[in-house]
């Protein structure tokens, strides 16, 4: 018989901990954990044994002392149980602080640095033999993946990542030596469930992360076992972390003891014939209304400019409006505009000649040409450099382009979507975007809304996903708590559709049974349940709240703060998110009326871009009166 245990959070959640499933889970990764400190110069360490507490503190009675003048008596007490860490402040002077905030319950992960006083405590995960494996949290990895992203924008340098699985049981850690020593010290490895990682290759190109594959892949670690590796390169691979680690992830699935590296998607793709998808989309209410629109202008030729943000199903549009249009017996070739090299866009789009610049061997047609008859996705638009933009504009007015390097005239005929999560309005009017363009490609703007806006849609989408991600692991997940709809309800999905599949797919690699529950899920959803507890303020603290908000200079904090009359309908049970939308839309149409219903002007005023405003006023209902 299964024995389990239960454990509380700051806001009250209970968590049930599976002992056997946590034995299991340590046995087949062999894996310790410890928590690592400097004192004194030296180095030191203590494992943590499954459910039984560490209570660090001064002085005994505290199970590990660490003579410091910051820590209390009894400072905190760790706990390892089905297969996470928990820490415990008991009541200290000088606080528990995780990630710079003090904390009084916390989950934490592997790589997760924990300060009790002037003492940083970090969780590590040890092998077999009591030696260091390097390894991270996944939300850790996830934080350097974003900061690499920021640097790479910035310096347009490249980087990728790798997601590395066995092709066979394992029951031991030697996998993730060998993975380990195919790395360098600034190669970054977080566990991906048991048997698969994630692995961030910072400031690193295509030749060499496919050398650091192919490396890893041949490494050996056993006479059945083999590493199957996928690799997404940036920007060729994505933009976003969720869709680095997504097209990375999907590539291991692709690879084979065969062929044991696969590549996530390039900058320009041909993208492989579907059935049309308007049957098989999940749509909530706003969705319904959006896709009755993409339905009637997918049998025209118009160019249409798909908007929203990233990961809300840009390109899913885009293959539907292709797929049930009169052009879908013919080829879809979607572009990143953003991953290719400033030199190279036009080469890129309309081809080159043999000689046209170096390393131009020979004769290559582009996109366009690939594409005639069909439909051109052209995805990140507003990344697009000036001189392509100017190319771009004559393929749509006349149908005809010239490869570089030649005179030579080529007529396409060619349907065009693009999408950005750009302001292309605000953009063409600031001169960073050729307007003419921009006009002529707007033909319809279609503005996607952000998953936070369509909640009815969240637990469908999650069934869904979870049903796909079930059948391509093998594991047999059936269902999701009613505790962990819950946190995904509530969590508010900066990466929208995409970040949501991403967070079922890793639940179900890492559920321990037949229902993904609330463990499964990555700590920033599971923080979302006590996010929404904190924001329940007492009446007084919010009233004072609210006056010191109001008189602010910044129009968002303005924009954001409730009225009284709206705290006291809350307080008496009315639907918080109706209240905001009312308050919202008074404050759009009073700042549209001081600034004389000028879109722009008000949008300055708001600190919000024009095309922003423009939706929330359609979504509210907000429209300038007739006598105006």
């Amino acid at each position: 018989m299964r024995s389990s245990k239960s454990v509380q959070d700051d806001a009250g959640k209970t968590w049930t901990m599976d002992e056997e499933a946590t034995a299991a889970l340590q046995q087949s990764a062999a894996l310790r954990i410890a928590l690592v400190w400097r004192h004194d110069g030296r180095t030191e360490r203590r494992f943590l044994s499954p459910d039984t507490p560490l209570v660090v503190g001064r002085a005994l009675p505290a199970s590990l002392c660490i003579d410091d003048r910051t820590l209390s008596r009894e400072h905190a007490s760790f706990l390892l149980s089905s297969g996470r860490v928990w820490v415990d402040d008991l009541g200290s002077k000088n606080g528990t602080f995780l990630d710079g905030r003090r904390v009084s319950r916390a989950g934490i992960s592997i790589g997760d640095e924990v300060v009790l006083g002037s003492v940083a405590l970090q969780v590590q995960a040890l092998g077999a033999r009591g030696d260091s494996l390097d390894l991270e949290g996944e939300e850790r990895l996830l934080r350097r993946v974003e900061d690499e992203l920021t640097r790479a924008r910035h310096f347009r340098r490249p980087f990728a990542v790798l997601h590395v699985r066995v092709g066979a049981a394992v029951t031991d850690e030697g996998w993730l030596r060998a993975v380990r020593a195919c790395l360098q010290p600034v190669h970054r490895v977080a566990l991906y469930g048991t048997c698969a990682a994630q692995v961030l290759l910072p400031e690193t190109g295509a030749e060499e992360a496919s050398q650091v594959a192919q490396a890893i892949a041949a490494a050996p670690i056993g006479a059945d076992a083999r590493l199957l590796v996928g690799v997404a390169l940036y920007p060729g691979g994505g933009s976003t972390a969720d869709e680095l680690f997504a097209g990375a992830r999907e590539a291991a699935r692709r690879a084979s003891p065969e062929r044991p590296v696969a590549h996530g998607p390039a900058a320009a793709t041909v993208l492989a014939r579907e059935e049309p998808a308007d049957g098989g989309i999940i749509a909530g209410q706003q969705m319904r209304a959006l896709l009755e629109t993409v339905r009637r202008v997918a049998a025209s030729r118009i160019p249409v400019i798909l908007h929203g943000e990233t990961g809300t199903g840009k390109e899913v549009l885009a293959r539907m409006i292709h797929e049930i249009g009169p052009r879908n017996g013919r080829r879809m070739v979607r572009v990143n505009c953003g991953a290719i090299p400033k030199d190279l866009v036009e080469s890129t789009l309309f081809g080159h000649e043999r000689g046209a610049f170096t390393g131009a061997l020979q004769q290559q047609k582009g996109v366009f040409e690939e594409a005639d008859g069909g439909t051109v996705f052209l995805d990140e638009i507003g990344e697009l450099p000036a001189a392509a933009q100017a190319a771009l504009l004559r393929v749509l007015e006349v149908g005809a382009f010239s490869r570089v390097g030649s005179s030579r005239e080529i007529e396409v005929d060619v349907r065009v979507v693009a999408a950005t999560h750009r302001d292309l309005e605000s953009m063409a009017a600031s001169g960073a975007f050729r307007a003419d363009l921009y006009y002529r490609l707007g033909g319809v703007v279609l503005d996607i809304p952000p998953l936070r806006d369509r909640r009815d849609e969240i637990e469908p989408l999650a069934r869904h996903f979870l049903r796909t991600a079930s059948d391509a692991n093998g594991h047999r997940v059936e269902g999701i708590a009613r505790e962990a709809l819950a946190l995904l309800g509530a969590y508010a999905w900066p990466g929208n559709v995409r970040e949501l599949r991403n967070v079922i797919e890793r639940a179900v690699v890492v559920a321990r049974g037949a229902i993904v529950d609330t463990a499964d899920l990555p700590p920033r959803v599971r923080a979302a349940e006590r996010a929404q507890d904190a924001d329940r303020a007492p009446a007084a603290q919010r009233a004072s709240d609210r006056d010191r908000i109001a008189s602010s200079p910044d129009p968002v904090a303005r924009w954001s703060a409730p009225s009284a009359p709206e705290e006291a309908a809350a307080e008496g049970g009315a639907p918080a998110r109706g209240m905001v939308q009312q308050y919202e839309a008074r404050l759009l149409h009073s700042t549209l009326e001081a600034a004389g219903w000028n879109r722009a002007e008000a949008a300055r005023r708001l600190g919000m871009p024009v095309r922003t405003l423009s939706y929330r006023m359609k979504v509210l209902g907000v429209k300038r009166p007739s006598s105006c």
